[in-house]
């Protein structure tokens, strides 16, 4: 129980962070394709993705100590099985069960071979359940599908996880492959009995009113920070504050107003930036990004250069003044931004440009 135990807790351990690895380019995928996300399709996908990390560390843990397996295992030592149905005779060959005495049945589930087996056709269960309810496929997709993870798992155990370790270290067994298999027509097969309480995946994004939703700051900050790391792969866009001001001008000032208020961070997330009409007028989005990236950002950018300026001059209390009023100014700033979030309102460069956020997505599909 413990060699099932062990790689479980690891997967509990790990998934925050991979979780985390998956978080934006799953929140992108998911305003692209719904223009919005859905809670409960986050619960049904993260949980998928635990199930897969828990799947997988169950056929790769315990990791052997050294990568030098070989020189572990005597001469010979085969590391497959290509003869079918072997485990039916290693469960007839261990067991203690008298097969005309039901009460003896009992022992099966103390014995190794028929519980391995089990382990093995539970394994991939879940993902027929899966591939059912959620991911909508038919019974051929779900059992070629189920095959075809069976069959990465074990060719990771044949080559020893893929060449880290000069042996393999479990068996390539083509019983595994039948097993995780009709595990995973098993789980098609009992989806219903799973899936009754839960609501039905075609349905969950009707009444969704997507021009009446509010944009979430999540979105707003992963759009913002798209946006600000594609500007800062422009070769050299640090060397020179003119030439960075006019790369962040024609950016985040003239693409958007030709865009009718996209950037590549609002495309991806599905929003755009909305005047007073339909057409976003130049004069909108120019006081809403020279008063952000021009006024916020610009008048730190300059008093950082002055505090440099004078760092190996007489004037030392410069410094000291200068930096006082970059803390007073972006406290004033912060302050301002959490009493927005707090109130739902909005923050003062929008309201200068009579600016807003809003979905540019139509219906989800």
């Amino acid at each position: 129980m413990e060699s099932y135990l062990f790689p479980i807790k690891i997967a509990f351990i790990t998934f925050p962070f991979i979780a985390l690895f998956f978080t934006f380019p799953f929140a992108i995928y998911q305003y692209k394709k719904y223009g919005y996300i859905n809670k409960f399709r986050i619960f049904i996908l993260y949980s998928f993705l635990l199930y897969l990390i828990v799947a997988y560390y169950l056929i790769i843990l315990p990791l052997p100590q050294t990568r030098d397996i070989k020189s572990l295992q005597r001469p010979g030592t085969q590391h497959y099985n290509l003869v079918p149905f072997s485990f039916i005779h290693d469960i007839l060959r261990e067991t203690s069960v008298v097969f005309n005495k039901p009460s003896t049945y009992k022992y099966l589930l103390t014995e190794r071979a028929f519980l391995q087996a089990v382990f093995n056709a539970i394994l991939l269960l879940p993902l027929g359940v899966y591939l059912r309810y959620y991911f909508k496929k038919d019974l051929k997709k779900t059992i070629a599908t189920t095959f075809f993870v069976s069959l990465f798992f074990e060719v990771t155990q044949l080559t020893g996880l893929y060449g880290i370790y000069n042996a393999p270290y479990r068996l390539f067994d083509v019983d595994d492959l039948f097993l995780n298999t009709l595990g995973g027509y098993i789980g098609y097969v009992i989806t219903p009995m799973f899936t009754f309480f839960l609501p039905n995946t075609d349905e969950i994004d009707k009444n969704i009113n997507l021009q009446e939703m509010r944009v979430s700051y999540f979105r707003r900050g992963l759009a913002f920070l798209i946006d600000i790391n594609i500007v800062r792969l422009i070769p050299k866009i640090e060397d020179n504050i003119i030439y960075k001001g006019t790369i962040y001008f024609i950016y985040f000032i003239l693409i958007a107003y030709l865009t009718n208020g996209k950037t590549i961070g609002n495309w991806l997330t599905s929003i755009k930036i909305k005047g007073e009409e339909s057409k976003l007028k130049f004069s909108e989005i120019f006081i809403r990004y020279t008063t952000l990236y021009f006024g916020v950002f610009g008048v730190n950018r300059v008093l950082s250069s002055v505090a440099t300026m004078n760092e190996y001059t007489d004037i030392g209390y410069a410094i000291i003044i200068i930096v006082i009023l970059q803390l007073i100014i972006n406290l004033l700033i912060l302050i301002h931004f959490l009493l927005c979030i707090i109130r739902r309102d909005r923050f003062f460069y929008e309201k200068f440009s009579d600016t807003s956020i809003v979905i540019s997505k139509g219906s989800p599909n």
